[in-house]
């Protein structure tokens, strides 16, 4: 019985060390920056406009001018909101997301306290047969988030700039992404 109980402590300590590799590889610590929602960069959220061919219906405010594929003047195709967890106070999920109806690309920000760790994720109505077999077709290599503050509360307003580092895996090219956004704490 001894053994049994040695093994299960060996491999609870094991799992949770893996864990805590895991978090400290792949989450990176937010920066702070108190004067970011009066930046210019944030007011001009105003003076930029929806690209037609991504237009949402409930668009009606610009909250993002994040883009991966290259800025076209004031012209935005991507959409910015955010959640809170509904079982933690210290989780958010920010979401950036660009799509016509038919294919699209969501990049999520899952922030859990001061860290934060980025996924992308693209999506399409054409589904092949063998498509889970490839892999995902882009990559966050490098991350930086920069937010007002670092606690919220349902209501509040947040202010935040991020910055991304992306790989496109069907032509292993490498892309950088930036961009300013605001909304309110759903």
């Amino acid at each position: 019985m001894t053994k049994k109980l040695k093994s299960i402590f060996w491999i609870m300590i094991t799992v949770s060390f893996l864990g805590i590799v895991y978090f400290v590889s792949k989450w990176n610590k937010i920066d702070i920056d108190k004067n970011i929602g009066k930046s210019r960069a944030v007011k001009n959220l105003n003076s930029k406009v929806f690209d037609p061919a991504f237009i949402m219906l409930d668009s009606a405010k610009i909250r993002t001018d994040l883009e991966i594929f290259g800025r076209m003047d004031d012209t935005i195709s991507f959409n910015f909101n955010i959640t809170k967890s509904v079982r933690s106070d210290h989780i958010y999920f920010l979401n950036f997301n660009r799509g016509d109806g038919f294919t699209g690309v969501n990049i999520t920000v899952s922030k859990f306290g001061n860290f934060f760790y980025t996924s992308s994720e693209f999506y399409t109505d054409n589904i092949r047969m063998f498509d889970f077999l490839e892999s995902e077709r882009y990559t966050v290599r490098k991350q930086k988030l920069t937010l007002d503050k670092s606690q919220y509360k349902k209501g509040d307003s947040i202010f935040g700039k991020i910055e991304l580092q992306i790989k496109f895996n069907p032509t292993d090219s490498i892309t950088n992404a930036k961009g300013y956004f605001r909304s309110i704490i759903d």
